[in-house]
């Protein structure tokens, strides 16, 4: 199979077709940018296996949650037009918002929203989107039925990832600015950038000739998922469909600093600068972008996926750097491929050589010995639906590890109290909170988003 308008090199074409044999995935779009310019687009494999479609450079794809730093764009340019305070309480422009704790649902801002700090995590209302055709009448109905939801921990506390948090600021967003969330993306940052074929519906990439197709492996085999064709409540959170060639030129505008069409230099800085910091290490959360640092340079990255869909996407502002990756296979392949493209355009290893070496961040942390830790060590469990899952925490030569059912034991090292993160991993600043009860003993811990009991 050939590519699709290749301007990368032979060595950049052999990293993206290496990962995308070795890990079975049908297709790849993958574009560089660099000082204001796309540098390398290309498409490799397929869009529709069944019918050898090929992929290209303007095949559309759900971004998935890429898709959260265009609501943080929209965020920001309503602050710039002084239409939003940041760490002004969302109740004040939706006065129906609440969670359960009223007293908490007034410490949360759009600031903690932006950065996964509100306390709510993942709230179990997404599950619905893929089983009911239409189970929210719009994003104002969804956000009501958050006032059952019981916080994880106190707004502020913890990093913890969630997406009906970012519902909330797409309605925000169009409950602020008076235009509806799909025509906001549209006229103020689409047609802005020059987007020409990135959609604001599932049901306009689905129409689309040119668009992927997603898979999942099973036993070997391929399987085509089916996505909903109604998707829009979570429009903020994960729901753009877009192009490598159009999404290429979004990197390009969100790290134009002089120039950008979308927000001023100070935005895109706060954008792009922690928020939400991981223990003392430097990195953390930002709006819409996840933060890491190797030595004196800032890495700005994002991932996301959904069934048959993996997008990954990062960027060195400083040196007016980026790149996209878009695959149309479940899993973690689409950061691969854009880490090691990373490497190679600037000639070193972007955070880890491979997902197998420890990551570059320094914390001030105190060490913890063995006693101290023995404190964590247990099972922890997250039952939804019937369904559980157990993450084991273990003590192993005087580290932390957490270890998912079925898979290997990963080491944490502590970056605050009752903080810990990733050594090796392949997710950038993957970290994990205990959690402590009124006694102060540790019942529970966070992880991506999800509250896990301790139950041994």
């Amino acid at each position: 199979m050939t590519t699709q308008n290749s301007d990368f090199s032979s060595e950049q074409e052999d990293i993206i077709q290496s990962i995308k044999e070795k890990e079975g995935i049908p297709g790849v779009a993958a574009a560089i940018v660099k000082d204001g310019e796309i540098v390398a687009a290309s498409g490799f494999g397929y869009r529709n296996k069944d019918a050898q479609l090929p992929m290209t450079i303007h095949t559309v794809s759900p971004l998935c949650s890429l898709t959260k730093s265009f609501t943080g764009v929209a965020v920001m340019q309503l602050v710039e037009s002084g239409k939003i305070w940041l760490d002004e309480p969302v109740v004040s422009y939706l006065p129906n918002f609440r969670v359960a704790d009223t007293d908490a649902s007034r410490k949360m801002t759009p600031r903690t929203f932006l950065c996964h700090k509100s306390g709510m995590g993942r709230t179990g209302h997404q599950a619905r989107m893929f089983t009911e055709p239409e189970p929210y009448k719009d994003r104002g109905d969804l956000v009501s039925q958050l006032a059952e939801v019981q916080l994880q921990t106190s707004p502020n506390a913890a990093f913890s990832y969630c997406n009906e948090g970012y519902v909330t600021l797409g309605h925000l967003v169009e409950t602020v600015s008076g235009i509806p969330l799909e025509d906001y993306f549209q006229s103020q940052i689409f047609d802005t950038v020059g987007m020409k074929r990135t959609y604001p519906r599932f049901a306009q990439w689905q129409a689309e000739a040119d668009r992927s197709h997603g898979y999942v492996k099973n036993e070997g085999d391929y399987e085509e998922t089916q996505l909903p064709e109604n998707y829009n409540i979570y429009l903020s959170t994960g729901g753009i469909c877009s192009t490598a060639y159009d999404y290429a030129n979004y990197l390009i505008a969100t790290m134009d600093y002089a120039n950008s069409p979308l927000l001023s230099s100070g935005s895109l800085d706060a954008m792009h600068t922690v928020s939400m910091p991981y223990g003392d290490t430097g990195w953390g959360y930002g709006f819409g972008w996840a933060i890491a640092w190797n030595g004196g340079r800032k890495i700005v990255s994002h991932g996301g996926g959904l069934s048959g869909i993996a997008t990954y996407a990062l960027m060195v502002p400083a040196e007016q750097f980026g790149v996209v990756a878009l695959t149309n296979l479940s899993g973690d392949d689409a950061r691969k491929i854009a880490e090691h493209l990373a490497n190679n355009v600037l000639g070193m290893p972007l955070v880890q050589p491979t997902p197998e070496d420890s990551l570059a961040f320094n914390t001030g942390y105190s060490f913890l010995g063995a006693d101290a830790l023995a404190h964590y060590a247990g099972s922890y469990t997250h039952v939804y639906q019937d369904e559980e899952t157990e993450i084991t925490v273990a003590i192993e030569e005087g580290n932390l590890t957490v270890q998912y059912a079925g898979e290997e034991a990963i080491p944490y090292i502590g970056i605050g109290t009752d903080l810990f993160m990733s050594q090796r991993t392949g997710s950038w600043g993957t970290i994990v909170h205990f959690v402590r009860d009124a006694e102060e003993n540790v019942n529970s811990l966070l992880q991506g988003g999800i509250l896990y009991q301790r139950c041994g």
